[in-house]
């Protein structure tokens, strides 16, 4: 899974992670992960197959990893898979929280 804000510019961000799932978790699912994984407090959390947040790139949260064209193998050696995920903060009124000065190219987490 990775934050799509950060898929371009930053290779290890620590919203970034992989897990072994089943084929029939829902993206709902998907999205209770997510949220234990990374601590996301928000409640719009949205997956995606690719890197644009488009209607037609963002998975139904109703349907499973399979009813969306994703097939595993076995757990021991399971399918890869990429999908993004992007969500939208509650707090928009504050200029702290919704600053992106410090967010650049030349940022690196080590």
């Amino acid at each position: 899974m990775v934050l799509i804000t950060f898929a371009d510019t930053m290779k290890k961000h620590p919203c970034h992670f992989s897990k072994v799932v089943h084929t029939h978790l829902t993206i709902y699912g998907l999205i209770q992960l997510i949220r234990s994984e990374v601590d996301i407090q928000s409640s719009t959390i949205a997956v995606f197959r690719d890197r644009v947040r488009t209607e037609d790139s963002e998975l139904l949260g109703h349907m499973t990893l399979e009813e969306c064209g994703y097939e595993g193998r076995d757990w021991f050696d399971p399918a890869e898979y990429v999908l993004y995920y992007d969500y939208t903060s509650e707090f928009n009124d504050c200029p702290i929280l919704m600053c992106d000065h410090y967010f650049n190219d030349t940022l690196t987490l080590s």
